[in-house]
């Protein structure tokens, strides 16, 4: 089975980061004889980041007076740089990184304001967001297959707690055909029923609201490797940031979301309904 280097190379940097202590940066850099870029992304988790040499490592571990880590740290590195199940699909790199600690996380909390988030789209459409928006020598059916595929975290053994809030104007949007939309917000009905998932509409009536100039943002977290991050997707760009500041920041966020959206269960059932309806009838138009 492949092994996840997002997660090996996290919890590497994390590790490196801790051993080195209240040790001056400027010092390790200077005893290493090595670029401080270099010492800076080893202790980078994520996309920053870069996987050391294991003779770097050694020479690291020396340093910190750690060489018993050694073992397990040689292990880490080697699990990093190791292949993974996306490397066939020819992912992003930021893109992959996501899947990767996606696969694993514990909880997923996910806000998008325009469309349907990827784990809660339907297979058609999945198709026709990706066929709108896909660069000219992406492969359709790969693309769809990929998100196909990251849609078994929801029911994998032991699977995450995901928690979706979604802007009405993603579920009245028109994407395809009034059936495809129908279709598509029963489906997120289903998987509301699900005891491992949690959705929320926030409605129009909710007015100005946290994430108004946010598009869209996911939290990730893998207890287990204490992997905390907040994921921004943009047009051309994507950004994972973990610091406690960001961390915090984003989280607020998302209560005031919480908060500002319709309840789960009953009222937030009872307009995806409706809308559901409403697509029904336009169908036959």
């Amino acid at each position: 089975m492949a092994g996840n280097p997002t997660l090996a190379q996290w919890q590497l940097a994390q590790e490196l980061r801790r051993l080195r202590g209240d040790r001056k940066f400027s010092d390790v850099v200077t005893s290493m004889r090595t670029a401080a870029s270099s010492l800076a992304r080893w202790e980078t988790p994520g996309d920053g980041g870069a996987v050391p040499g294991a003779a770097a490592i050694e020479r690291l571990l020396t340093l910190y007076e750690a060489s018993e880590e050694l073992d397990r740290l040689l292990a880490l590195r080697k699990q990093a740089r190791e292949p993974d199940r996306w490397q066939p699909y020819d992912l992003e790199r930021s893109y992959r990184s996501y899947a990767n600690i996606e696969a694993q996380a514990t909880s997923i909390e996910i806000y998008q304001s325009q469309l349907v988030p990827g784990l809660a789209q339907t297979e058609d459409y999945a198709r026709t967001v990706i066929g709108a928006t896909m660069r000219p020598d992406s492969d359709l059916d790969r693309e769809v297959q990929v998100r196909l595929t990251r849609q078994q975290v929801l029911t994998r053994e032991n699977p995450p707690h995901v928690w979706i809030i979604i802007a009405e104007a993603a579920l009245r949007q028109r994407i395809g055909s009034a059936r495809l939309m129908q279709e598509q917000v029963e489906h997120l009905i289903e998987l509301a029923d699900m005891p491992t998932v949690t959705l929320q509409v926030l409605p129009y009536s909710a007015g100005a609201h946290a994430a108004l100039t946010l598009a869209s943002f996911s939290i990730l977290r893998v207890d287990h490797h204490g992997l905390m991050t907040v994921y921004l997707q943009g047009p051309s760009s994507h950004m994972f940031m973990s610091s406690p500041e960001n961390m915090a920041h984003y989280s607020d966020v998302y209560n005031r979301l919480r908060a500002a959206a319709m309840d789960d269960g009953a009222p937030t059932l009872a307009l995806m309904t409706h809308i559901a309806h409403q697509h029904s009838k336009d169908k036959d138009h």
